[in-house]
């Protein structure tokens, strides 16, 4: 038998953390010490000792617009799939998609290459079904699939953008040979559901069973690739199930994919936070689809149109004339059902039956609401049709639909009776109206290609204001049963005038004449041509998104394998891992700049540590989240010494940026602190330079979130930044100029619903309501705020002086802002002669909290303030009002413009102006207003100190109503003489 002195030449043991070598000890104890050290290492956080390298991004074939990193790559032989003919790659891609959720997250990646699906699986849904007419009882019903993402995991490949490629698909191809002419292609049942939005009510409705290709849990990404079914034949269409399909929850997102020839592409069912973008499509029966979406679904620059299955170059791919025969016959670009407050910008349609339609669930009346920046579609039989909106209506800015001879841009079938505003639209061809009421609205538009009549309306009330006719006749019908036409400098204009106006040249409208046929009963019409109300139109052409999309210089990437917490628990970590994280970036920058890669877990970083220049900090994903798995941050942080003035946690150094990780205060209502009292911290990420940027950012609870004021941070970039913050969410200025904050998605929600795995719940409605501000925008020039939305904010988006520089706000531009449930919506406390804001497609909502007086407009905090200059001057075209306001808007100072607008709830007064000037023009006031005129039960109240109110062609459920302290200084088309007091 050996004794221990055989091991005394063999056995060092510094492997095992001990530096002496073995001679004379007994078996016995090298064994102990040995079991000891497994032990101990089974209890220590995973990667606390591993060597860390910086090695290069994964490798491309095309251009990406981020460093493409992956733990889990398909190809590997651990997974096994293959770019070969006949190979069923189901079984592969689910292991390595398995693999990245048993790790906690990541990105599952697919080289460039044809990849085959020959098989599916199978999966139950239980529904609760009708029986009976009030009873209820719970069936489980089967579907097939092929693919399934859970949670926190991306698939994403090698995409060529075919519009760059003369339409050729390229790179990362799926092909789909399993689902043809599936018997439950797009399955439904007739069922009851709860309606979180309306105190849980019970609706009746139908759930989707329907089989499908990729089904995508809660927090998935499918991105970077292509899909093409094969064995599709244009001369014998069959059906195929879903190609993605978001079943329910939230955060399911398509980017960067081209959709060769689906039959039905993205489905999204009782959902929030679907986010479709920098996509093509070809579907052969519908594009896109949304049912129930509660806060907020977006689609940003999709384009739908058969040539990117005619010019793809795949094998058996038909003519485009072929094609859009086809898809003009059978085809909807988007069926948009009930959707609260959807975001669509960039939207091209062309060659469908239908390029979008818009109305009311199945089963039931709930309907959506939405606004449409740069939506465009053209060459289909019907452009948009609308069978239903909800009282908060539909924005359409900056639009163009077109329809060819014979066919119809837009069309209201009979169930509309709301609002719909159309600013800054070219329509080509026919709008016909068979709504049974409503308001449709026209600011600023175009009319051209129509045979009969370009506006032939059968019901309700029409609005057109300083629109064109391009043909001199024929302009508007009117039907029986039409109840008012207003309009000012609309009609054919033949040759314009050009004359200054506010300082600048444009085409006066006012010699404008238009073409009647009015067989209504008792339509009230109204016709105003006047120079005095020319005004100028919404801005065109304006930039929503950054040139050249932000990302290190190098790919270099450092995987920061620190001690972190893992596993689907709720197991929080507990070694502080700043000072290591501050190594690795500046290894890093060392290196000449790259990313530092967080892999999933959850990190304890409870000191600050700074990101440098030409850094990234990057976690697991591609793509927007809520607090699902992936790399988080967690931290105690609080400021040190200095509290709340201290240090922010992360600091980004000029170019630097943060990427796709969560962030979550554990102690934000501990020790004494609560949620009705959360503890003040310092911003959790501040900006220290030029072109930083924040992408793909989830705060799940949070004291502050964003500082980009404390220095100047020209050139800054913020794109999804979602969470919950106690006190502030961005603020901005330090004379910043060029920047971009867009998609932030502020929602208490992100506090109260998250999963599992340490996070704190927490419940910071009331508080946030009385005292955060959302987005604040201080000494900023040129600053472009696209898509934000705010829920339960104080103040939804503030203006205000500068504390470091001491100046106001200047020039910017705002594109479909939401505040929901605010107190101020959209409040100025200062402005100088410098500040112009312009706002378009706003959707402001007040709800009932805590304040006595609540509005979606304040300008200047009281009356007559010197803090807002006379000069200074908010535009907001194309805007939707609703909720509890006690006043509509209160106008402290300044100018303010009302270019369009639905007060769906207007308070009393509606407009109270104390000390500005205030100009309304081609507006719904929907509110009725109870008993006479007196004293604030109006829609127009000019107080002593106010300058004047001017209410040109707008329409007022009750009649025009005014209180005047100043005679003579209420004016406007909307004034008959006998109101003149």
């Amino acid at each position: 038998m050996k004794t221990a002195d055989h091991f005394k030449s063999r056995v060092n043991l510094k492997k095992f953390g001990i530096t002496k070598t073995v001679s004379k000890l007994g078996k016995m104890a090298i064994i102990t010490i040995i079991a000891l050290f497994i032990a101990n290492m089974a209890n220590a956080q995973p990667g606390a000792n591993k060597k860390q390298a910086i090695k290069p991004s994964i490798k491309t074939l095309y251009p990406t617009k981020d460093w493409v990193i992956s733990d889990f790559v398909v190809t590997n032989k651990k997974f096994g799939a293959k770019a070969k003919p006949g190979f069923d790659n189901r079984a592969a891609f689910q292991a390595a998609i398995d693999s990245a959720y048993k790790n906690g997250g990541g990105v599952v990646y697919v080289p460039a290459g044809h990849y085959e699906f020959r098989s599916s699986q199978t999966a139950t849904k239980s529904v609760r079904v009708r029986q009976g007419g009030t009873e209820q009882t719970t069936k489980d019903f089967n579907y097939q699939y092929v693919l399934n993402i859970p949670t926190s995991v991306q698939l994403r490949g090698d995409w060529a953008d075919p519009e760059l490629h003369k339409g050729k698909v390229l790179g990362t191809i799926l092909e789909v040979r399993v689902g043809k002419n599936s018997p439950n292609y797009n399955g439904t049942v007739s069922s009851w559901w709860n309606d979180s939005q309306a105190s849980n009510a019970l609706r009746t409705t139908y759930t989707s069973i329907a089989d499908r290709f990729i089904n995508m849990e809660p927090g998935t990404g499918v991105t970077n690739l292509s899909i093409w079914y094969p064995e599709q034949s244009i001369n014998d269409v069959k059906p195929y199930p879903w190609t993605l399909f978001q079943p329910g929850g939230d955060c399911a997102t398509i980017e960067h994919v081209t959709l060769v020839n689906a039959y039905n592409g993205f489905y999204s069912a009782p959902s929030e936070l679907h986010y479709v973008l920098n996509s093509y499509i070809t579907a052969l029966s519908t594009g896109l689809e949304v049912h129930v979406c509660t806060d907020i679904g977006r689609i940003e620059n999709v384009k739908i149109d058969p040539k990117y299955w005619a010019n793809s170059g795949l094998r058996g791919s038909p003519s485009l004339a072929k094609v859009t025969a086809y898809t003009k016959a059978n085809a909807t670009g988007f069926n948009m059902h009930r959707s609260d407050w959807e975001y669509v910008s960039n939207f091209y349609v062309s060659g469908y039956n239908k390029g979008m339609w818009v109305g009311r669930e199945p089963g039931f009346s709930d309907s959506p609401n939405a606004q449409f920046y740069e939506m465009h579609i053209k060459n289909c039989d019907t452009g948009i049709y609308v069978q239903a909106v909800n009282p908060y209506g539909l924005l359409f800015s900056n639009s163009s639909f077109g329809a060819e001879k014979g066919s119809t841009a837009v069309y209201f079938y009979k169930d509309f009776k709301t609002s719909t505003q159309f600013n800054g639209v070219d329509f080509t061809g026919p709008i016909v109206s068979d709504g049974s009421d409503g308001v449709i609205s026209f600011e600023s538009c175009t009319f051209s290609n129509y045979s009969d009549y370009a506006l032939k309306v059968n019901n309700g009330k029409v609005l057109l204001t300083q629109c064109d006719f391009k043909k001199p006749d024929g302009h508007v019908y009117l039907g029986a049963d039409v109840n008012t036409l207003k309009s000012m400098n609309s009609g054919y204009m033949g040759k314009l005038v050009n004359a200054g106006h506010n300082g600048k040249l444009v085409n006066l409208s006012y010699n404008s004449k238009l073409d009647i046929k009015n067989d209504s009963k008792s339509a009230k019409v109204e016709i105003n041509n006047n120079k005095e109300y020319v005004f100028d139109p919404i801005p065109k052409n304006i930039i929503t998104n950054i040139k050249v999309y932000p990302k290190p210089l190098s790919n270099n990437v450092l995987k920061a394998d620190l001690p972190r917490a893992t596993g689907y628990n709720n197991n929080r970590p507990t070694e502080d891992v700043s000072v290591q994280l501050q190594k690795a970036l500046n290894k890093v920058k060392a290196a000449g700049g790259g990313t530092v890669y967080l892999p999933a877990g959850r990190y304890l970083v409870n000191n600050p540590v700074k990101v440098p220049s030409g850094v990234e900090l990057r976690g697991t994903w591609d793509v927007q989240h809520y607090t699902q798995g992936g790399a988080t941050i967690f931290t105690n942080y609080s400021g040190g010494a200095a509290g709340e003035k201290g240090a922010s946690l992360i600091q980004l150094g000029a170019r630097a940026g943060i990427r796709g990780v969560i962030i979550a205060q554990l102690n934000l209502a501990t020790d004494g602190f609560s949620t009705s009292n959360p503890r003040p911290t310092p911003f959790l990420i501040q900006g220290q330079g030029p072109k930083v940027y924040i992408v793909n950012l989830t705060i799940g609870g949070g004291d502050k979130g964003i500082d980009l004021a404390s220095y100047n941070t020209s050139g800054h970039y913020v794109d999804y930044l979602g969470g919950v913050l106690a006190r502030a969410g961005i603020w901005v200025g330090g004379g910043a100029t060029g920047g971009f904050i867009r998609n932030m998605q502020l929602n208490p929600g992100y506090g109260t619903r998250m999963r599992s795995q340490g996070y704190p719940e927490i419940s910071l409605t009331r508080f946030v309501q009385s005292n955060c501000s959302a987005l604040k925008f201080a000494d900023v020039k040129n600053e472009t705020i696209f898509n934000n939305f705010v829920y339960g904010s104080f103040y939804g988006i503030h203006f205000l002086k500068d504390a470091i520089t001491g100046k106001d706000p200047g020039k910017m531009t705002v594109i479909g802002h939401g505040s929901d449930g605010c107190s101020f919506s959209f409040f100025v406390e200062d402005a100088d002669k410098n500040t112009k804001i312009t706002a378009v497609n706003s959707e402001l909502v007040c709800t009932k909290t805590a304040e006595l007086v609540r509005s979606y407009v304040l300008m200047g905090k009281e009356a007559n303030t010197s803090k807002v200059d006379p000069d200074a001057k908010i535009t907001l075209y194309n805007t939707a009002f609703w909720g509890s306001p006690t006043i509509a808007a209160i106008i402290n100072s300044g100018t303010v413009r009302f270019q369009q607008a639905n007060f769906q709830s207007s308070g009393a007064p509606a407009i109270d102006n104390r000390g500005g000037k205030v100009y309304v023009y081609s507006s719904y006031f929907s509110h009725k207003m109870p008993g006479e005129a007196t004293g604030d039960n109006v829609y127009a109240k000019l107080q002593a100190n106010g300058t004047s109110i001017e209410l040109t062609n707008n329409y007022y459920i009750s009649g025009y109503r005014e209180n005047n302290a100043k005679p003579g200084m209420i004016n406007g088309s909307d004034i008959v003489p006998t109101d003149k007091k």
